[in-house]
């Protein structure tokens, strides 16, 4: 697939946001969800799931649908293994710290291992156990996989019927599916892991975020530009929704409400609530609609982000893996970082990001350099053999 350099600065910023989230500072919220009730998260998941849908989609029509599964095993699997390096790193290196210098943020984070490493480091192998900043990639393996087994069923039944599965379990996931299914596998199992450490993100929920994007990806995108193209009051319905989320997210503050409870039931992140969904489909459209000029006329290439955006693998394991220490600065007092030592924080996180997304396109140009030297090099004859 041709690299898209608007696909790259979009998922570039959205890892500096991310990454400004999750540093132990005491800005970090004011990066959480800038334009709305929407968060960097909710953007990469949908924006992965578009380019998986886009890649199938074309590996399938170029060498079939067995061929486009294995790309998506292949990916599922270095996510996988990204996971398990982070996990070595937070079970030794990490916890060794949380445990002899007294940082509860750490202890806290990880503190169903503390308290059972084997039984701890066991479910999360399997994917069971997720402490909070080691439970977005689990999230990503399982989607991937997933992946698989809707485009097949895409090409058995159509994108109509697995839509509208997708959205009765996101239906069922606003009523408590996922807390239901974890009490029947813990009663099948006996593993006793609590809801709260198998991570903060309900996938019953976000799987509809994910399944839009492959649709996006595979059709939907073109479809919907179609639509936009002929009819204008679809467009500008998106951009009023758009700019009432935005005034009402920043007059009200992120809860939205007064009270807890309605807060939960309609603007709660980790369960993807009505009202998060609405706000995130608006903002869609409205970029979907102006596609052409992010796509070809960039008024301005971000080639650092750009760059950062082309290495996301990387970057996004380096972004949790700074992260994991520098939450190691906050002392016993268990407050955030803010001044010298805040903006210092800040700045190790961000620069961590461009190292990490400099190694990686180093490695890419010297993979490159050499399968070139390989290819220019000629075949080794075997010498004629003597006739007898």
């Amino acid at each position: 697939m041709t690299r898209n350099p608007a696909l790259d600065i979009a998922r570039g910023i959205l890892l500096l946001l991310m990454t400004m989230t999750h540093l132990p500072t005491v800005w970090a919220a004011r990066f959480g969800e800038p334009v709305g009730f929407i968060s960097a998260a909710e953007g990469f998941v949908f924006l992965s799931a578009f380019l998986a849908g886009k890649i199938f989609v074309e590996q399938q029509q170029r060498k079939g649908v067995d061929a486009a599964t294995r790309w998506i095993f292949t990916r599922a699997l270095r996510l996988y293994i990204i996971h398990l390096a982070l996990l070595v790193i937070a079970f030794t290196v990490i916890a060794w710290i949380a445990v002899n210098y007294h940082r509860p943020a750490v202890r806290n984070l990880l503190d169903l291992y503390l308290a059972s490493p084997r039984k701890a480091a066991f479910s999360s192998v399997v994917l069971l156990y997720q402490p909070p900043l080691l439970d977005i990639l689990p999230m990503y393996v399982l989607f991937f996989i997933g992946t698989a087994f809707v485009m097949r069923a895409t090409a058995r039944w159509g994108w109509r019927w697995v839509l509208c599965g997708s959205v009765l379990i996101w239906v069922g996931a606003q009523f408590g599916l996922r807390a239901a299914v974890h009490e029947g596998l813990q009663r099948i199992t006996g593993l006793d892991i609590p809801l709260r450490a198998t991570g903060a993100f309900d996938l019953f929920a976000w799987q509809l975020l994910w399944v839009l994007g492959l649709w996006f990806g595979a059709l939907g995108f073109g479809q919907t530009r179609r639509v936009l193209a002929s009819s204008r009051t679809a467009l500008h319905v998106a951009l009023a929704i758009s700019c009432a989320m935005f005034f009402w997210r920043h007059y009200s503050g992120p809860g939205g409400f007064s009270e807890p409870a309605q807060h939960f039931l309609w603007i709660d992140k980790w369960t993807l609530s009505p009202v998060r969904v609405v706000n995130f489909a608006a903002l869609v459209l409205v970029l979907i609609s102006g596609w052409g000029v992010l796509s070809k006329k960039l008024p301005l290439r971000l080639p650092l982000i750009e760059r950062l955006g082309a290495a996301s693998q990387w970057v996004f394991a380096a972004h949790i893996a700074s992260a994991l220490f520098l939450l190691c600065l906050i002392g016993e007092d268990d407050r955030p970082l803010d001044g010298k030592t805040g903006v210092m924080v800040l700045v190790i996180g961000l620069l961590t990001l461009f190292a990490a997304g400099s190694m990686y396109h180093r490695v890419r140009a010297r993979a490159g350099r050499q399968a070139e030297r390989t290819a220019l090099e000629p075949a080794v004859q075997e010498p004629p053999r003597e006739s007898g």
